[in-house]
Parts: C-alpha cells; structure tokens; sequence
C-alpha cells in the first residue's frame, strides 16, 4: 500500500470531470479491475488459516468480471444504468463470501447514482456512503475488522470531503487513504487476524478497487505485477463469520402490501430474532428468521400486509429414528435422477458420490467457488416447488443464501460446510417426504458426522496457538484447525485424542487428487477407532491429501 499520491495526470479542471458520466464510470471499474487482476494471486495465496484455499482475490475478480459484463450491455452515458447494470452483474456474478459482500457494495453505489446521468463529488461521496450502508445492511451480525470495516471508513471519509465542496478526485483520495488506514487496522480489531500477523484480504481487495478508481481519474498506468515479499504480510483471507444461530424456529414467509418499509422491517427482525434475512421492495418483502418466538414475528409482520408462503421449522426437535440408509457392496442405493436437492462439490469421486444419490451437483469447492447465478440456474432446473440447498463448503454458504432469496422457488440453504456433511445429508434425503421432514431429518444426519480434513501447510503459522510450518500436514476438523505435524498419522492421532470418538461406528475416507501415505492414514484411523467400519473411496479433490468423514 502506498502512502500520499502525487497530483501527476490530467489538469485539475478535467480531473473534476473526468469521472462524472456512465462510460467514465465504465472506465473506473475497468482498472479497479486491472489493478485488482494483478494483486489476485498475493491475496489468493495467503490466508487466516494456511491451507491452500485462500481465494478471496479471485472471488472478487470473478465478481467484478461479471459486472463488467453486464456493463458493456448498456447502450447510454448515464451514470444511472451503468452503476445499476454493475450492480445487476455482481450480484448474478458474485462468488464466495467477499464476492457476495463486493456485490452489495457495488449495488448501494447504484442506489446513489440512481436517475443521475452525471454525478457531482458530493453525489459520488453519498454513492461510497450507501455502498458501505447497503453491506452492513446485507449481513445480520458484522463483524468489525473486515472489508464491511473498510467500506464504511472509506464512505464516511468521502462524505466529509464531499461536504467540503471538493473535487471527485479529493473525494476519492479521501476514500482511498481512509480505506488504506482501516485496512492497516484491521488486526487490533478482529483477534484471528492478529494473531496470524495479517491484514484482513476482503478489506484490501476494496481497497484497491477505490485506488483502481483513482488510478482512472488520474490517468496512471496500472502496474504489471505487486509486490509479492510485502504482500506476504499483509494479506488475509476474508474472516467474516456467517454461521447463525441454529436455536429456535426457522420461519419464512412473504408479505404482500403497498409502501412497505423494508428497511424498518429488517431493522426490526435483527433487534428481535437471529440470521435475520429481510429482503424485497416496496410491494413484496421475503423474511427468513430465526426466533424463539415465531408468534410474536408474525402478528409484527401482518400488519404491514398479506402474508403468504409460511413455513415454521423446529430445529431443535429431534427426529426418533433416522432415515433408513440403504448400502449394497459399500455403495449408497442409487435415487432417481430427479431431485430437488442441489450440491456443490469438486473431484470426480464426490461428484460420483452425490450424484448416485439423485443429487444435482454443481462443480466447486476450495478455490473454485460457483456464482449466485449459477446456483440460482441450478435451482431453477430443479423439479417441483422446493429446493433444498447443500454448499458444502463455509465460503459459498453466502452465495446460496443469495441465490435462495432470489429464486421463485422455495429454497433451504442448509450450512453444510464439508463435502462429507453434504453426503450425510443427500442419504437422509426421500424424495416421497415432505419438505419439511426431509429439512429436519437431513439436518439431523448432518449433526451426526464429523469431517476430518488432511492438507498441506503453505506457509509458517502459528493458528489458535498451533505452531504450524510450511508442507507439514494440517489437521482440521469440521473446518477447524486442531492439529498439526511433519507426518499424517501423528496428526491424525493427535485429533482423535481431542475427539469424543466413542460413537463412531463408519469412517469413510475420500482420496484426494494427489494422495500420499495412505496406508499410515488408515493405520492411524484404526488404532483409534479400533471398533469402526473403514473404508476407502476415491473423492478426487483437489488441495486436500483426504477428507474423512466419521459417523
């Protein structure tokens, strides 16, 4: 990150001008994006944790590519449709976490720039402004520290010195150096990223997004790489934690009205439940919350209108027996090709696996995280009125939650966040159930399985006071690291010893794409579970030597 920028470029009249307009406009988000190219692969390959799926650069990449695209469809200078046309294609576009929250910040910059065909510094400031609004306003518990930080320090800043009368371009110098500033700060503010000795890599990629802005105005050239050895303390993977709080009754529904307040409406479903998602216009509004009290939320929303599509779940209730798994020569009995449950996976082997259970499954995973557009495709093409959702994986939980909201069709998301979970879960599935026995019996399968993942370290670490070095083996945990060590049985043995692994009667192994050691693998699981049933399949995923899962 640099420091106070010279005023080289265009003179200060043009420089006022010069980004005012729709195709200016265009132009600024083109070398937001060139900029945001060359710094992809220094915030890829860095991350909280360090195993080898840090991609939050590309995910932001992905995302402004997509609002570009739909950008170059606009015909007219108008400030206007272009912002609104970006804010179409990054939602459709967006991947992963940061991609999701990117998407939000370039659909509040159009609110700002709405029926403006030019726009003044003051209107571009108020524009920042609504961007870091229209973020916080999409997630139901920010988490300070991260890009959300960012985007709100930048917007306020340009506020000011929009208030001041300045130029666009101070405006945006405003901008830039108070994001560059949060960025620096983002370890005292969120504990992971202290610890790990990092900057938080959403905060930065908006970052250079704003400079790509200023780079534009000031007619700079776009450097042809960054700098990587500085990079390397700098950079982070995006921390913001999505999990919600899975107590109570999840209740959805849609209200139908005239002028509804929908912002006053989520204000007052964050204040009075949990994972809060409130969404839609001024005559039709989608709510899915989580509350102890499902009464109480729909005598509040009847007020305002017609309410329609009601689904009340009690996600505490426990199902008396499970779902009948049916298993011939260790292979799972085949469904029928029709589904309505929609997957995410990588690797051959899980592909072959999900999709012998009737599952419809959409390639990503680790590094490769799918669009909302298409998990929302996806969606679509499946039959009957219901959907239920398996991300299997913590980074593309967000995108399904947008693509649900955004289909006709009503969808579950349920927060699988391991392959292994979302197997669990399609063998739970029957498709002569209900909608709401299939949700409550695939949740409690999920509960029931606990994955363990084996990567590689790709850099030293110390990780929840693990000390980790670079190509020792990691060992998580439903995600998390416990464990860690220069060989894979140790680490394995490591994790059972933590583990309450009384229970476990089937362990299945999923080899990776590349895997070694497999015999100590095994070895290692039996001496610990000396009573379970193992077996050994091919996952194919790449990143990741196995993925166990532990039943």
């Amino acid at each position: 990150m640099s420091g106070k920028r010279s005023s080289r470029g265009v003179g200060a009249a043009a420089r006022t001008l010069k980004l005012s307009t729709g195709r200016s406009l265009q132009m600024g988000f083109q070398t937001s994006l060139d900029w945001l190219r060359v710094n992809k692969e220094v915030i890829d390959r860095l991350n909280v944790f360090p195993v080898p799926d840090g991609d939050t650069g590309t995910n932001m990449v992905l995302t402004m590519e997509a609002a570009l695209e739909e950008v170059r469809k606009v015909s007219t200078d108008s400030a206007a449709d272009v912002s609104r046309a970006a804010a179409r294609g990054a939602l459709m576009g967006a991947r992963g976490n940061s991609g999701v929250i990117l998407s939000q910040i370039i659909g509040g910059m159009a609110k700002g720039l709405e029926r403006l065909h030019r726009f003044t510094a003051h209107q571009f400031a108020e524009s920042l402004l609504e961007a870091y609004e229209s973020a916080y306003r999409s997630v139901s518990k920010p988490v300070e520290g991260t890009i959300l930080t960012v985007a709100r320090h930048a917007g306020h800043a340009a506020v000011n010195a929009g208030r001041r009368g300045e130029s666009v371009e101070a405006v945006l110098v405003a901008a830039v150096e108070a994001a560059e500033r949060s960025v620096r700060d983002t370890p005292n503010k969120l504990a992971v990223l202290r610890e790990a000795g990092v900057v938080d890599a959403g905060g930065q990629g908006l970052y250079i997004i704003l400079d790509g802005f200023l780079k534009y105005l000031r007619g700079e050239e776009v450097p042809a790489a960054a700098a990587m050895e500085r990079a390397e303390s700098m950079f982070a993977a995006f921390a913001l934690e999505h999990a919600g709080d899975e107590q109570g009754y999840c209740t959805q529904f849609v209200i139908q009205g005239l002028d509804l307040d929908v912002d006053a409406m989520r204000t007052y479903m964050e204040a009075t439940t949990d994972s809060a998602i409130v969404v839609g216009g001024a005559e039709l509004a989608r709510f899915h919350v989580h509350t102890e009290r499902p009464g109480d939320v729909l005598n509040y929303a009847g007020r305002f209108g017609e309410l329609n599509r009601i689904t009340i779940d009690n996600m505490q209730l426990q199902q008396a027996e499970h779902f009948a798994r049916v298993r011939e020569d260790g292979a799972a009995t085949p469904r029928p090709a029709a589904s309505n449950v929609v997957a995410v996976a990588s690797g051959s082997g899980f592909r072959q696996v999900l999709e012998s259970l009737g599952v419809s499954v959409i390639a990503g995973g680790q590094t490769m995280n799918p669009s909302i557009g298409e998990i929302l495709s996806a969606i679509d093409a499946s039959p009957g009125e219901y959907v239920i959702v398996l991300p299997n994986n913590a980074n593309i939980v967000m995108a399904a939650r947008q693509a649900a909201q955004a289909s006709s069709k009503d969808v579950r998301v349920l927060e699988t966040l391991t392959v292994p979970h979302g197997v669990a879960a399609a063998l739970a599935f029957n498709p002569t159930a209900g909608f709401e026995d299939n949700v409550e019996w695939m949740l409690e399968a999920i509960s029931t399985v606990t994955a363990l993942e084996l990567t590689r370290a790709t850099r030293d670490a110390t990780v929840g006071g693990i000390i980790v070095k670079s190509g020792e083996y990691l060992g998580l945990v439903n995600g998390d690291l416990e464990a860690a060590g220069p060989e894979p049985g140790p680490v394995i043995a490591a994790i059972l010893g933590k583990l309450d692994a009384s229970g476990v009667e089937i362990v299945t192994v999923y080899r990776g794409d590349a895997p070694d050691h497999e015999e100590e693998v095994v070895s290692a699981l039996r001496s610990g579970l000396p009573d379970a049933e193992i077996e050994v399949v091919h996952g194919g995923q790449a990143h990741y030597d196995y993925v166990i899962s532990l039943e």
